[in-house]
């Protein structure tokens, strides 16, 4: 590497901090110096890889510019949150002074680069190509600058300079909750290539999946095509198969694997032709694949492959869709939950003591692991496990081996399985009726509520341990209830069969008045989640109880019983097996009474998490950290007692982006009850002359109300579905804002789909004329498929 500083010779070992420019040799990839893109470019020179003459303007250089009072002034006013113009910004960097060897160095490199050609100048952030966030096209790049004009090549690389700090990067790092105090951009200089045609390929087709690679080229100079200018020729191809692609496509494919190879991940390649040479003009790792975590608190769906998942039993703990509160609450609860239920039974897998693997969250809904439940519930001694399996957690596998004929459970074993049933029953009556009582008691005086934010975290703890302990007690008390509901169903089949006995087992304990009259300042469905009185709803009053549940029972199983054996209501082995029957069926009412009056109190403690919330989210409002309070919902708890102590919380754009796939979830259907791994959506059904086909660019589905922009300063309210011939980089406000994205023109590797992608919007594009049949009208985009239709008002979307 060449390397020039004020004063110094090159070769004295000049530290990082006052390199001016740097030439590319492959010697340094230092993002700190010359930023992702810089740091990239000189790694695939390392490699021997085709890059055009290349060096930059170091970040030690923007810095030097960036530390004048003019340019630290504008900085700071746009840290403070006042809007500048990009031209005003222009303007401080424009005149801004810098040193005067710098200024020469400049020209310098330019023109060593050049060597009589013209040159591209670039951007090169440190905040730039991240692991989650590309950047792609935010910040400026000028092309075919003359490196003898050394006033020209002086503005352009001042100019990229101050579009680190343009609207639409700075909406772009609100909107990932990036901080840009160690900002600094470095610029890119770049002979340019005489492209006769150029093109970008992604190693792994965000469209198809990682068998795939995408290759999109255009005629002429690549900036149409990722700017999402010119719609290109596009190629979805297998990774091992370049049959069919002319030679100059299969060159840029093998280039762009070779660079994935040697980058150890997928890349997004872009490349140039200038009819003799293919050159690599920028590679950067793929922001968006296959791994779409929503709202950030889904699952990854790599780490769900091949997973064996359920929405049985749980879908009924946690229904709907769960935003990071109450998700991050009520996982700890269930998963708390079930760990002391295993721990007691003696199954609880060592790695399950620190990890959280039970539940998954899969398009903000829940879901249970039944690979890793499988696992557990075989470890229990006969056939306990297919029971509490089959019963509990609604499982119907068909894999399960049946016993062996004559298999017994060791009698020591089955010992120690009896006691810590016994164990764990008796602590779980104990947690039952400890959160009952304290249910009851909230139900009678509603407290007001600490003023001292210390006091008030205190007793978010306190709620949350109690309403751990009333879940796993909940679930033990309900494990207990399935067991003795089938010791029910066994003693009648000895007498009636099986599916008798089933129907009448099920007559026996209905109807006893097992559900409790709830107050409508519980929540309804989740604990933490809204309040009857919140829906506007009133709670369903408890159903009557019958007059007399034991003689119901004799008399049902009198009659039952003694028809199918012939026997007299007298006959003594009748009144054994009612007997017998009628405790059995008492015991199974009265636990799941129990259940039923825990899961009631848990929800009572649930509308108290939630009013504590509220007020948390009253106070972060008027401090100016949250819009309302309701917003409080979309921090985890982790992110709540943060804000609450430090005043530290993720940034607006990010709350809005969260309250907006929460939206988009809520217009999926629910999940299936048995899948494996990432379900695929519900396909939408339209009718064909209701829709026109696109590119699927960024998946999700969304329904709103359309507006056909075309200029980014046009009005646009959050949520619309932004309609437009073609974007570019200046427009990223908007798609922080958008609730889908529908263009005319463009491909899935453009700007405009990689942010899609990066921001979880579903965009379609290439719709032909989208401005004139959307405009204003209700539509459902649907970025898996590339359907957009009309959807009437007064109906929902299939």
């Amino acid at each position: 590497m060449h390397a020039h500083a004020r004063g110094a010779d090159p070769a004295a070992g000049i530290p990082a901090a006052v390199r001016w420019t740097v030439a590319f040799d492959g010697t340094c990839a230092d993002p700190a110096l010359l930023g992702g893109k810089g740091a990239a470019l000189d790694r695939l020179v390392a490699w021997g890889l085709p890059v055009p003459p290349t060096g930059a303007v170091t970040a030690a250089a923007y810095r030097a510019l960036a530390s004048s009072p003019a340019v630290a002034g504008v900085i700071g006013a746009i840290d403070a949150g006042r809007t500048v113009a990009p031209a005003a910004i222009d303007d401080a960097f424009l005149a801004a002074p810098w040193p005067d060897p710098l200024d020469g160095e400049v020209v310098a490199l330019a023109r060593t680069i050049g060597d009589g050609a013209r040159v591209a100048v670039r951007s090169s952030a440190t905040v730039e190509d991240l692991e989650a966030s590309s950047f792609a096209g935010q910040y400026r790049s000028i092309l075919d600058v003359d490196p003898e004009d050394a006033g020209a090549v002086r503005r352009a690389v001042r100019l990229v300079f101050a579009s680190l700090w343009h609207p639409a990067p700075c909406a772009y790092r609100r909107a990932f909750g990036i901080a840009a105090d160690d900002a600094a951009m470095a610029a890119v200089v770049m002979r340019m290539v005489p492209a006769r045609r150029a093109g970008v390929v992604f190693t792994v087709d965000p469209t198809v999946g990682p068998t795939h690679a995408r290759i999109e080229q255009v005629t002429g100079l690549g900036d149409a095509l990722v700017s999402g200018r010119e719609t290109p020729h596009a190629d979805s191809v297998r990774r091992d198969d370049a049959n069919g692609l002319d030679a100059l496509t299969a060159a840029a494919l093998r280039l762009a694997l070779d660079v994935e190879a040697r980058a150890g991940r997928p890349q997004d390649v872009e490349w140039a032709w200038d009819g003799e040479q293919v050159w690599l003009v920028q590679a950067r790792p793929i922001t968006t694949g296959a791994d779409d975590r929503g709202d950030g608190f889904d699952d990854a769906p790599s780490a769900l492959d091949g997973l064996d998942l359920t929405t049985a039993g749980i879908g009924e703990m946690l229904p709907g869709v769960l935003g990071p509160l109450v998700w991050g609450i009520d996982r700890h609860l269930v998963e708390e939950a079930f760990r002391r239920l295993l721990d007691g039974l003696g199954v609880l897998p060592h790695d399950l003591v620190e990890a959280t693997g039970l539940l998954r969250r899969i398009r903000g809904r829940a879901a249970m692991d039944f690979t890793r439940l499988r696992d557990m519930t075989d470890a229990l001694p006969g056939a306990a496990g297919g029971e509490l399996e089959t019963q509990y957690f609604g499982s119907r596998r068909t894999d399960r081996a049946a016993a062996p004929a004559g298999r017994r459970t060791p009698r020591l074993s089955s010992a120690r399985h009896d006691l810590r049933v016994l164990r764990l029953r008796s602590r779980a009556l104990a947690d039952a009726e400890l959160v009952i009582a304290a249910a009851a008691e909230l139900g009678r005086v509603t407290d007001p509520l600490p003023q001292r934010p210390a006091d008030l975290l205190a007793r978010h703890t306190r709620l949350v341990d109690l309403a751990v302990r009333g879940m796993a007690a909940e679930l033990t008390v309900a494990a207990e209830a399935v067991a003795l509901h089938r010791r029910l169903e066994l003693v009648l089949a000895r007498d009636l069969g099986d599916g008798a006995a089933g129907r009448l087992a099920g007559r026996l304990t209905s109807g006893a008045g097992l559900t409790p009259t709830v107050d409508d300042a519980a929540s309804a469905a989740v604990v933490g989640g809204p309040t009857w009185c919140e829906l506007g709803r009133t709670p369903p009053p408890a159903p009557p109880a019958v007059g007399d549940h034991e003689a119901e029972v004799n008399r049902a199983t009198t009659e039952a019983v003694g028809a199918a054996r012939g026997w007299a209501p007298d006959h003594w082995r009748l009144r054994l097996r009612v007997r017998t029957v009628r405790r059995l069926a008492v015991e199974v009412v009265d636990q799941l009474r129990r259940r039923e009056h825990t899961k009631a109190a848990l929800l009572v403690l649930g509308g108290e998490l939630r009013r504590l919330h509220l007020a948390l989210g009253d106070r972060l409002a008027a401090d100016g950290l949250l819009t309302d309070a309701p917003q409080v919902t979309l921090l985890s708890p982790l992110e709540l007692r943060r804000a609450v102590t430090s005043g530290r919380l993720p940034g607006p754009d990010v709350l809005r982006r969260r309250a907006r796939r929460c939206r988009q979830d809520e217009q999926d259907a629910p999940l299936p009850v048995r899948f494996v791994g990432v379900p695929a959506r519900v396909p939408v059904v339209v009718a064909a002359a209701d829709r026109v086909e696109g590119w699927a660019a960024s998946p999700g589905r969304f329904v709103g109300r359309a507006r056909v922009v075309t200029d980014p300063g046009d009005p646009f309210e959050p949520d619309e579905v932004l309609v437009a011939q073609a974007t570019d980089p200046s427009w990223s406000p908007l798609f922080v804002r958008a609730g889908a994205i529908v263009l005319e023109r463009g491909g899935p590797l453009s700007h405009a789909a990689i942010l899609a992608r990066e921001l979880g919007v579903p965009a379609v594009l290439n719709v032909p004329g989208a401005t004139v049949l959307f405009g204003g009208r209700r539509v459902l985009v649907d970025g898996d498929t590339g359907i957009v239709a009309v959807v009437p008002d007064e109906e929902p979307a299939s």
